[in-house]
């Protein structure tokens, strides 16, 4: 099974295509559905990038405070900008609470489902353009919203959490540093819990959540449905994001 590796595009450390994987009657597209951490440091190179990609749409999943801090470099670019907060809270602010990562992801899929349909409902714009979601790491908010995209369509749940544990590899080192000032900058204290909470995906996380989520509702499909997707839009998301065998 060929995956696209991640993309190098300027600006970024973990902008990603997931297209390859296997999914109910075919495989999911190339070029369809991106995914990546936060767009403010594109420049005139990353920029190109995106415009050579063809991307359509761009879902901001941060809360206002970052995007105040952060806002993405799109100037120049024709896409469809749509802000949709996945939560309330800084970095800086979830630092401070030292909340886990399984946590976040109980809240993201629980308080917070009827934005996590309206994400998925917006990932339909790809049936027209592709389409690139991001938060500022591109793990937590972006990686539940793809993971529960991925999971609707038929990838293998395996398969969905190793694509989600990636991020950690591609945050070290650089961007996790970076991120780490810019949060102390803001009034937060740099802990090992908050470089957890910053640079971590580990897979063990996602699959407890997902098992969670399925115990509750019995399935992904029941879930995002109880959330207020519709049947036809979850068709409309499988012919969208799989290319039939």
């Amino acid at each position: 099974m060929t995956i696209a590796p991640k993309l190098s595009v300027s600006g970024t450390y973990n902008f990603r295509d997931v297209g390859g994987y296997p999914a109910l009657d075919g495989r999911v597209r190339y070029g369809r559905l991106l995914r990546s951490d936060g767009l403010y440091r594109l420049g005139e190179d990353g920029k190109q990038h995106v415009r050579e990609l063809g991307v359509g749409t761009v879902i901001d999943l941060r809360d206002d405070f970052e995007v105040g801090v952060m806002p993405d470099d799109l100037d120049g670019l024709e896409v469809r900008r749509v802000h949709l907060p996945l939560f309330e809270g800084s970095g800086a602010s979830q630092g401070e609470t030292a909340v886990s990562l399984s946590t976040l992801y109980r809240r993201i899929v629980t308080q917070h489902s009827e934005v996590v349909a309206r994400a998925l409902r917006e990932l339909l714009a790809m049936e027209e353009a592709p389409v690139l979601v991001h938060c500022t790491a591109g793990k937590d908010r972006t990686g539940v919203v793809v993971a529960l995209a991925l999971l609707a369509v038929g990838v293998d749940r395996q398969l969905v959490v190793e694509d989600y544990a990636r991020s950690e590899e591609n945050l070290s080192g650089e961007w996790l540093d970076n991120m780490i000032s810019i949060i102390v900058q803001h009034g937060g204290t740099e802990t090992p819990e908050l470089r957890v909470l910053m640079g971590g995906s580990p897979g063990e996380v996602l699959d407890a959540v997902l098992d969670e989520l399925e115990a509750e509702h019995g399935s992904v499909h029941r879930y995002l449905l109880a959330s207020g997707l519709t049947l036809h839009e979850l068709d409309r998301l499988q012919d969208a994001l799989v290319e039939k065998a």
